[in-house]
């Protein structure tokens, strides 16, 4: 099977394919710079001044890190905000491990622009359909964007090395980075229980273990063929039900397209009904209706969804992102959803606490179904005069089938660093240069990186 997996992932891309992985680094870019300056990053902004010098990318300072640190600690940030990117049937943030690891990869050789984003795709790949694999029982109890996330950085980083080589040293080596990387999946659901650094930790620790996988491999260190498969292997462990097939089937088109990217600051599970919130608020605002008039909200959505983010009175910032009732009650107020708005002074507010206190939450047997194939929900709002409206939403925006535009993906970025960062011209120059750089002749990763090191 592993030979089979090795061949699916490294099938050339489209021209689509390139540049989806392109607007994913500015996404990444975005949201973990925007990171940097939270509570949740000042441990690890913490430990970066203690580590050596090196020539890699450090997000939290001009000084850089060696490659190894540079994984770690830029993947601490990138899931702090809950605004990275997601793909929903894996149930997994790819970019928060792959493309911190490709990054320091990088560091260590010349690769061209093509090159070092077929890496990005084949990371992408590999973590997605590990994640697709091992599906939701896997993620009921484990943090798979961590336990598949270390696959995808393993591959990303070995083909980084390894590009250069003859066919048989890339794939061989990229098989014993993914097999090595049996040994250091981990993360597990807990970490979302209240409020600290853990799940940072895991992303961090997923990242670099990725890295050293893959420089492992390059070094001939060598496993049992079958890690992942095996009768003692990764699959049998990690969940009840595996779907072999996710592993190896046959694509027309790179998994990195089907991620999603996210319009608001909270948790994925909160994006379709805030969306059907912000719906209807404009129709409120159409009819002249006064939402201090509504009688009662219900929510209706997965079961997981339910069990992720059913917090009526969230008490800090993380359980504000994870509150269908927070996210709801601000798009029915505010009619936007900002990173501002799950500080104390909102999650306090009277007016929010009494919109949240109306609100009840249905699982639906139909939407549960269909997860994660669709991230749905329903809400229905009735007024104490009986007037009721409704709203079905079987696609949050940011999903493929109701996607950010370029622009948007662009000016995301650009208002995350905006609020963080003075050099917001240079940031624009750096993302036309991604943008535009011309992937079959351009020598540009490292400038990339190198550009975004100097204005941090």
């Amino acid at each position: 099977m592993i030979e089979q997996f090795i061949n699916q992932i490294t099938t050339k891309p489209k021209a689509k394919t390139v540049k989806k992985a392109k607007l994913e680094i500015i996404d990444w870019i975005g949201y973990s710079i925007a990171g940097t300056v939270t509570k949740q990053a000042k441990p690890f902004e913490n430990l970066q001044k203690n580590l050596p010098n090196g020539n890699a990318l450090n997000l939290f300072s001009k000084r850089q890190l060696n490659m190894f640190d540079s994984s770690f600690i830029n993947a601490s940030v990138g899931n702090i905000l809950e605004l990275d990117d997601v793909h929903r049937t894996s149930i997994i943030h790819p970019g928060d491990t792959i493309i911190p690891a490709a990054i320091a990869a990088s560091s260590s050789t010349k690769i061209d622009a093509f090159n070092f984003l077929r890496a990005i795709i084949i990371g992408y790949e590999t973590a997605i359909r590990m994640g697709k694999c091992l599906g939701v029982d896997h993620y009921k109890i484990f943090y798979s964007s961590a336990t598949c996330g270390v696959f995808g950085a393993a591959a990303a980083s070995s083909y980084i090395l390894n590009y250069k080589n003859n066919l048989s040293t890339q794939l061989q080596n990229l098989n014993s980075s993914i097999q090595l990387s049996t040994m250091t999946s981990s993360g597990v659901w807990q970490c979302r229980k209240g409020d600290g650094e853990a799940k940072q930790y895991a992303l961090a620790n997923a990242s670099r273990a990725g890295l050293t996988s893959a420089f492992l491999a390059q070094n001939n260190a060598n496993t049992p063929i079958d890690m992942i498969e095996g009768e003692l292997g990764f699959l049998k462990g990690f969940a009840k039900t595996t779907d072999y097939n996710e592993l190896i089937r046959k694509n027309d088109d790179h998994l990195i397209d089907e991620v999603s990217n996210k319009p608001w600051a909270a948790c994925r599970h909160s994006h379709p009904v805030i969306g059907v919130s912000l719906e209807l608020k404009k129709e409120v605002n159409r009819l002249n209706l006064n939402i201090e008039n509504i009688d009662e909200i219900t929510i209706e959505t997965y079961q997981i969804a339910i069990d992720f983010c059913d917090k009526d009175n969230p008490q800090n910032d993380i359980e504000g992102k994870f509150s269908l009732q927070h996210c709801c009650a601000l798009s029915l107020i505010y009619e936007d959803i900002l990173e501002d708005y799950f500080k104390d002074n909102f999650l306090n507010n009277s007016s929010i606490k009494k919109i949240r206190d109306k609100i009840k939450l249905i699982s639906n047997k139909k939407m549960t179904n269909s997860f994660p194939k669709n991230y749905s929900a329903s809400l229905e709002i009735k007024f104490n005069n009986g007037f009721t409206m409704k709203k079905i939403s079987l696609d949050a925006k940011g999903d493929p089938e109701n996607p950010m535009t370029e622009k948007e993906i662009c000016d995301k970025t650009i208002r995350l660093i905006n609020n963080n960062n003075n050099n917001c011209n240079k940031f624009e120059l750096l993302i036309k240069k991604i943008i535009d750089t011309d992937d079959a002749n351009d020598h540009s990763p490292i400038t990339w990186f190198n550009d975004l090191q100097k204005i941090i």
